[in-house]
């Protein structure tokens, strides 16, 4: 993964299009087809006081996420976590179980189908409470429960689908990547977009880049945006599945106005270098099994 690792340089280009339109790029798309899945993070904070996260859009996402939130129709829809359901099955069978061992007269009594119903269904309000405690937990564990990091899954393509792709094409000039699953995090001053993109979507892309968000600044806050300067922060994640497991490697950098660098796990800035990670997954399961900086690397690149 090392000599891989270098295929990987300059693999997000944020061009600025014109005043206060900015475009994040994916580049390396041939060397990302080889991939299961790849990830990429995106989270932009201005520095001045006066620039706030309302100031700015992910496009299209944040309306997609609007859309949702307001219960209209979007290109993606809420995913739910089906291990509530699981586990509320599984405290019914356990119930079914018990009774079929100690009171088999019992089994097919109401008293008996009333303690099913109820388990599964305690089974689902609690489990959410029973995972955050294991996330808690684990924090700081080299084996992690964690959150799931997306909320919204994209519909099925359909024929119209691929005619809306042709059209942005048009429009942005490039191939369009469409992430098979988001999320979308606003705070007062930052926003943070996740985006997965499986490697069969990948796959379909001819070219060697493809365009995945634009980024709109207020035209009133935009002079400020520019002068204060801002972070630009990506995360790229690239994965290979086997089994049940997923392994991948991470790697983090960020612009930092003017400058290119990355944050080690102690919060110490590093010039010129970017951050690597490898973890094993399997469900919520993370096990964090290296990290390295790479220096003299660049993740990002700037297109004036």
């Amino acid at each position: 993964m090392k000599k891989q690792i270098q295929k990987f340089e300059n693999s997000v280009s944020l061009c600025s299009r014109k005043e206060g339109n900015y475009e994040v790029v994916l580049n390396n798309i041939e060397e990302m087809k080889k991939f299961s899945s790849v990830e990429c993070h995106v989270v932009l904070y201005p520095f001045s006081e006066s620039v706030s996260s309302k100031d700015f859009v992910f496009s299209p996402f944040e309306e997609y996420v609007t859309d949702i939130l307001a219960k209209q129709r979007s290109a993606y829809a809420q995913m739910t976590d089906r291990f509530g359901n699981v586990f509320g099955l599984f405290l019914g069978v356990l119930i079914v179980i018990v009774f079929a061992a100690f009171k088999p007269s019992d089994l097919l009594s109401i008293e008996s189908l009333v303690s099913v119903i109820a388990s599964y269904l305690i089974g689902k309000e609690i489990w959410d409470d029973i995972e955050n405690i294991l996330i808690n937990m684990t924090k700081k564990m080299p084996v992690r429960m964690v959150e799931n990091y997306y909320r919204f899954v994209l519909e099925k393509y359909s024929t119209l689908t691929l005619y809306s792709l042709f059209a942005k094409k048009r429009r942005q000039g490039c191939e369009t990547l469409i992430p098979e699953r988001i999320d979308f995090i606003q705070h007062s001053n930052s926003q943070t977009l996740r985006l997965f993109f499986s490697g069969s979507d990948i796959r379909r892309i001819p070219e060697s880049s493809a365009f995945i968000v634009g980024i709109t600044i207020d035209p009133a806050k935009e002079k400020d945006f520019v002068q204060k300067c801002f972070l630009f922060g990506i995360k790229i994640s690239f994965s290979r599945k086997f089994l049940f497991f997923r392994k991948s490697t991470e790697v983090f950098q960020s612009l930092d106005g003017e400058k290119q660098g990355c944050l080690d796990e102690t919060g110490k800035w590093h010039e010129k270098a970017a951050f690597k990670r490898e973890t094993l997954s399997f469900w919520k399961m993370k096990a964090f099994l290296s990290k390295s900086l790479l220096e003299n690397y660049s993740l990002i690149s700037e297109e004036k």
